[in-house]
């Protein structure tokens, strides 16, 4: 993974739509207290262009960040219970985070079934939600399984729910937050 797509990825896996200088202190204490490895605030700076370096990136840099990015979340159906915030979202029409390719993530229509699926096979706690080239937001597979597993009969049943879009899922779950 390229230092480009790294940077995006910690964006995505942060819930953050715009890393500044102080969130790289807590990307530093998170990846301490997840990894159990050391990364400064300075060398967070440097990736996200904060900082100025002359160097390139270590080789244990970039393999911690990779660990960072790739490593799973608890789902148990205890950590979905104790954690009712929401961190999908999707933006509003017009409305975009950054460009990238339509390839890396998922659609606002696609459906709730479907989003899992490639959720599970890719082993990814989130993917960012793509139209036109452009990130307009990140779903987390922890919030389409709170989804499915509501006992609000007004969404219908869980036969009806994996049939839901993306959108239409994220949507209900904010109002039924608010």
């Amino acid at each position: 993974m390229d230092v480009e797509e790294l940077k995006q990825q910690i964006i995505l896996k942060t819930g953050l739509t715009n890393i500044t200088p102080r969130d790289c202190r807590h990307i530093a204490v998170e990846i301490q207290e997840s990894l159990n490895k050391r990364i400064s605030v300075t060398t967070l700076k440097r990736v996200f262009g904060f900082a100025k370096s002359s160097y390139c990136l270590s080789k244990y840099t970039i393999a911690t960040l990779n660990d960072y990015v790739d490593q799973l979340v608890s789902l148990s159906p205890l950590g979905i219970a104790h954690n009712p915030q929401i961190c999908s979202f999707i933006l509003d029409q017009g409305s975009y985070l950054f460009e990238l390719n339509d390839e890396m993530g998922l659609h606002p229509q696609q459906l709730v079934l479907d989003a899992i699926d490639i959720l599970l096979k890719k082993t990814q706690e989130n993917l960012p939600v793509i139209t036109n080239g452009k990130c307009i937001g990140i779903v987390y597979l922890k919030d389409l399984i709170s989804f499915l597993a509501s006992n609000d009969k007004m969404y219908g049943t869980l036969c009806q729910k994996f049939n839901f879009s993306l959108k239409t899922a994220i949507d209900m779950l904010k109002d039924n937050r608010s």
